[in-house]
C-alpha cells in the first residue's frame, strides 16, 4: 500500500495505526458462539510492532483471529523485520501504558509512491 493511500484513509477516518514489523506468533484459542452454543476452534495470532504512540517508540501488540485455520502451525507471518507496515484496526484499547489492539485481517506493507511506479503530489510524470 502506498503512503498516500494511507494518509487518505487515515484522513476518511479509517482506524489504523502504522509500526515497524518485529515478530509473531500464533497460539490455539476457541470460544463458545453465543447463539448456536457451539464450542468454535481457531488461531490467534499476536504480532509485535514498535511505533510511536506518544511521540517516543512504544511496543504496540497487536491481534488477530483466524477463523480459517485451526492449526496454530499452519499460520504462516511472511513479513521482514524492520519494515513498516499498517494495520486496520476494528478497535484498541491502553492499559498501564500498553497499547493492545484487533485486527481482522493481516498488516500491509507500506511502500514509497516512487518505489510503487507513482509520482508523489505536486510532481509531474516523467516523459
Amino acid at each position: 500500500m502506498q503512503r498516500s493511500e494511507v494518509v487518505r484513509r487515515f484522513l476518511r477516518g479509517e482506524l489504523l495505526l502504522v509500526g515497524e514489523y518485529r515478530s509473531a506468533r500464533a497460539e490455539s484459542d476457541g470460544y463458545v458462539d453465543r447463539r448456536t452454543g457451539e464450542a468454535l476452534v481457531c488461531v490467534r495470532c499476536m504480532y509485535l510492532i514498535e511505533c510511536a504512540c506518544r511521540g517516543t517508540v512504544d511496543r504496540s501488540i497487536i491481534y488477530q483471529r483466524r477463523l480459517d485455520i485451526t492449526d496454530p502451525e499452519l499460520a504462516a507471518f511472511p513479513y521482514e523485520k524492520g519494515r513498516l507496515y499498517v494495520f486496520f484496526l476494528e478497535g484498541f484499547k491502553r492499559e498501564r501504558g500498553n497499547f493492545t489492539g484487533w485486527t481482522g485481517r493481516g498488516p500491509e506493507p507500506i511502500e514509497d509512491d516512487t518505489e510503487a511506479g507513482a509520482t508523489p503530489e505536486g510532481v509531474a510524470p516523467a516523459p
